[in-house]
């Protein structure tokens, strides 16, 4: 028979956390693909409509498979298009964007998961700038912004205009979330707070890659390596810098003002994509503490170096001072 003592944790001991669920899975992309792909045909199908009707019927227009290739008859000149080679750029750009936009107005669940982990992000973002709580973020965001700009006013350290314009896109965001925002506010959180700041540089890098193809069947057209009378490549080049500076061009719409971009968080911000994480944020929030300017922050660092070099000079460590005379060297 087990004795009481065995049954009873023992003193000191911590007694095991209870287990918890596990963390819900992501929305699944299923439905966002399904609308692409139906946002595609409907474009396609419309582009091959255009194409007849701009040759001038479909008497002009001779279909080997309808959709995918045709012999086509503009008055003189006489083409034959791949349409599914010409105009897969256009399909999936307009596809892509119709399932965008009827994803957030019908608040699909893929769409309210990226909005709402944009919101969290944001909020850690205010926490890092404001050097406060979860508590006193969340308090912030729930406050007048009168009452916000008195009790910001006093620091020196932060962009207010900045900070609000924040909170109000957080607002904003979370209405949408409840059910009672316009669908616009969900999509502009995201592309503001995450789409540009993860994406913009892929964006542009892209959009060049895409002239550069541009330049370069262009180049082949003029030797004369595609003939006249099969234009589908080129009109495939010409839709993928198409795509490729529409990108470029929304980023740019969601791009905030350099001006009223807060210096200090964008540090916060390239300090922690940089690996420094949270001793990076200890640090800001140490610093912020004890109200260190930036030259009693060099003056500590330089004592610490001074210290740092006397206790290698105790040591006597040859290698050490090898380095640091180099690097003094190297400095001029």
């Amino acid at each position: 028979m087990a004795t009481t003592e065995s049954v009873m944790p023992r003193p000191g001991r911590v007694a095991p956390k209870p287990i918890t669920g596990r963390k819900t899975q992501k929305p699944s992309n299923a439905p966002v693909l399904l609308l692409t792909l139906i946002g595609v045909v409907l474009v396609h199908a419309l582009f091959c409509v255009g194409v007849s009707a701009y040759a001038g019927g479909p008497k002009n227009v001779i279909w080997s498979l309808w959709g995918y290739e045709a012999h086509v008859i503009f008055g003189e000149a006489q083409f034959d298009i791949n349409m599914v080679l010409s105009f897969i750029p256009f399909d999936v750009l307009f596809g892509f964007a119709l399932a965008v936009i009827v994803g957030f107005m019908v608040r699909l669940p893929f769409f309210r998961d990226r909005v709402y982990h944009t919101i969290v992000d944001v909020k850690k973002r205010l926490m890092l700038q404001l050097s406060a709580s979860a508590d006193e973020v969340e308090s912030i965001i729930k406050n007048d912004p009168e009452n916000n700009t008195r009790l910001l006013a006093r620091r020196e350290d932060i962009n207010i205009e900045s900070v609000q314009s924040e909170i109000d896109a957080i607002n904003g965001a979370q209405r949408y979330l409840d059910g009672k925002g316009s669908w616009m506010t969900g999509l502009s959180m995201y592309m503001k707070y995450h789409f540009v700041e993860e994406y913009a540089n892929k964006v542009q890098g892209a959009a060049y890659g895409g002239a550069a193809f541009l330049i370069i069947v262009v180049g082949i057209r003029g030797l004369k390596f595609i003939p006249a009378q099969k234009p589908s490549f080129i009109l495939f080049a010409l839709g993928v810098e198409f795509t490729m500076l529409t990108l470029l061009a929304v980023t740019l719409i969601f791009t905030e003002e350099e001006e009223r971009t807060d210096r200090i968080l964008k540090q916060m911000v390239d300090a922690v994509k940089g690996g420094k994480g949270k001793a990076a944020v200890a640090a800001y929030e140490q610093e912020q503490q004890l109200g260190l300017t930036r030259s009693d922050y060099e003056r500590i660092v330089t004592e610490r170096f001074d210290l740092k070099i006397q206790e290698i000079i105790a040591d006597k460590d040859d290698s050490a001072l090898k380095r640091i005379a180099l690097d003094l060297i190297a400095r001029g």
